[in-house]
């Protein structure tokens, strides 16, 4: 600190005269820093952005796969194989499921694979997809025996 003399009292100042300001470095290196950060911050939102939409489009997937296998189970929809088969409620146009249906390797017993998937572009790689194996009776059984029922 320096005693500076001026308008006949004693003021004391922190600042050298020969300096008034920051230097041209400071403020480089200063903008430098506040860049680097913005840009780690930005990075970080990006990635959390991206894992919020891909945890939407994966719970999504999952709630409309148990949709499509209760129908089926339920008889709601046949139990048969089918392929990229749209969405009715989907107003986007990108959901599509697809049933597997087998012998489930005992007698009257069907293995039922449902798989649905978000594409945006049909012919493109889904970013999300779901698949559910279910076990079931196979219901030609209970027709056939209320079929045989019915003619005794």
């Amino acid at each position: 600190m320096r005693l500076v003399h001026g308008g006949g009292r004693e003021v004391f100042s922190g600042v050298d005269p020969g300096r008034r300001g920051l230097s041209l470095l400071e403020v480089l290196i200063s903008v430098a820093v506040f860049m680097g950060a913005m840009t780690a911050i930005m990075f970080a939102l990006n990635v959390g952005q991206r894992a919020e939409v891909s945890a939407r489009l994966q719970s999504e997937a999952v709630l409309r796969c148990e949709t499509v296998m209760g129908e089926i189970v339920s008889g709601v929809s046949e139990a048969v194989s089918s392929d990229d088969n749209p969405f009715f409620d989907d107003e986007t146009g990108t959901w599509y499921w697809s049933a597997d249906v087998t012998s489930g390797g005992a007698s009257g017993l069907l293995q039922v694979t449902v798989v649905v998937e978000h594409r945006p572009d049909m012919d493109g790689e889904p970013n999300a997809a779901f698949s559910l194996v279910r076990y079931m009776r196979d219901p030609q059984l209970f027709l056939d025996a209320a079929i045989e029922g019915g003619s005794q």
